[in-house]
């Protein structure tokens, strides 16, 4: 479900952005979410929001965005992202891609 966070086996939380417009497929396009306080010296910005997940500060990587099988995220989504959350995974994308 496309702005679905979900937690991946090994324990990766991953935010879901492929739109649900191309189900069936047995892939989704995912972006991870570490914890905020791993990559010592980033700061927060358009191109790595940070979000609370679980009570923890996480932030976006789209630089490591990827396709994984469908069967690893399982069957329901950690939560679903606001719709502030989904509009600045929306704008660090638009960072990724196109550069503004």
């Amino acid at each position: 479900m496309k702005n679905g966070v979900y937690r991946l086996p090994g324990g990766v939380l991953v935010v879901d952005v492929q739109s649900d417009l191309l189900n069936p497929t047995n892939t989704r396009v995912v972006v991870p979410l570490i914890p905020a306080g791993d990559i010592q010296g980033a700061q927060p910005g358009r191109l790595t929001p940070v979000f609370e997940v679980e009570g923890q500060a996480v932030m976006l990587l789209p630089l490591q965005m990827a396709a994984i099988p469908l069967r690893e995220m399982g069957r329901q989504p950690v939560r679903l992202l606001t719709e502030t959350e989904a509009y600045a995974v929306s704008g660090a994308l638009g960072v990724l891609f196109e550069g503004v």
